[in-house]
């Protein structure tokens, strides 16, 4: 027979849980020592994140940086994220809107190695997983911020990169529209907008970090949690390879060698690195890119020749 007692710490116990799960953010990931910190991201275009620009004179980047070719004329896009910035100067991931809806695709995409050494992908751009509603639909929380008109449409993929990449001599300046396609079969875009801020602070994207644009193609900008559990859980070591990029090299997830969580301080200016990594069923020394949670997320140059 259950006492005051009882139904009184039953109320405690359930509160704790009830302000926990208020309290979670968007995309929540469990609060251990080596969780990232969703609430306080630094912008890019801000020192020492900085957006730098060839064609403006801007010289190769440091290891925090972006080297853009070039900013488009006619640029585009949300620009104002002043309602998830902190006083700090960061930006809190857990308090920006998400754009909303389940659309399901007739995905269609396929990685193969040929026997000239090559890779040979080929798709439509339509990813294997849901995503959110575009254009942005008015009266949503997202569309207050971004009404973001462009609708996701099919685009042939077929490329041919090399299966062994080689490091270049020099490395090179990265332009807009696909950097990389992830194993989702979707593309990977920088971390910029066309109008040379932030993407993922600014831009209004689902909840696997991705959007459309004026090609009308999807693409991701943000490593979200849903995107990463997509392709492979995470439990421990090295995170699993997301996808490629078009020199070649790899992109995986944000932890390292030992399993912990790398930011863009513990990667080169193109932002990757090289150690034995797992490479078409064998480990292999090898130069490789990862996503990370702070900007510029996923490349930084290009390491390989595009």
């Amino acid at each position: 027979m259950k006492t005051l007692f009882d139904f009184l710490l039953l109320g405690f116990m359930l509160s704790i849980v009830s302000c926990s799960d208020a309290d979670s953010p968007n995309n929540s990931i469990p609060n251990t020592p080596d969780s990232p910190d969703l609430i306080h991201l630094p912008f890019g275009g801000t020192t020492p994140h900085q957006i730098l620009i060839r064609n403006q004179g801007d010289q190769f980047p440091d290891f925090l940086s972006l080297w853009l070719c070039g900013l488009p004329e006619d640029g585009a896009g949300a620009d104002d994220a002043s309602d998830w910035t902190n006083s700090d100067g960061t930006w809190d991931y857990t308090k920006k809107p998400q754009v909303e809806g389940n659309v399901e695709w007739d995905h269609n995409f396929s990685i193969n190695l040929d026997n000239n050494g090559n890779r040979i992908i080929t798709g439509n751009n339509l990813p294997n997983h849901p995503t959110g509603i575009f254009p942005i639909q008015p009266n949503t929380e997202a569309w207050d911020y971004d009404k973001n008109p462009n609708v996701i449409s099919e685009h042939v993929i077929n490329i041919s990169l090399p299966a062994i990449p080689e490091v270049a001599a020099e490395p090179s300046c990265v332009g807009f529209g696909p950097a990389g396609f992830s194993l989702t079969g979707a593309a990977i875009y920088h971390g910029a907008s066309t109008l040379g801020t932030d993407a993922a602070a600014h831009e209004m994207l689902d909840r696997f970090g991705g959007h459309t644009d004026g090609t009308e193609r999807y693409h991701y900008h943000f490593p979200s949690q849903d995107l990463q559990d997509h392709i492979h859980v995470h439990e421990e070591g090295h995170s699993a390879l997301m996808g490629y990029m078009l020199d070649g090299f790899g992109i995986y997830g944000p932890h390292g060698e030992d399993g912990e969580l790398l930011s863009s301080e513990d990667l080169d200016e193109c932002h990757g690195h090289t150690h034995e990594i797992l490479w078409d069923g064998q480990m292999i020394e090898m130069y490789h890119y990862h996503w990370t949670y702070d900007f510029p997320y996923n490349i930084g140059c290009y390491r390989g020749t595009p």
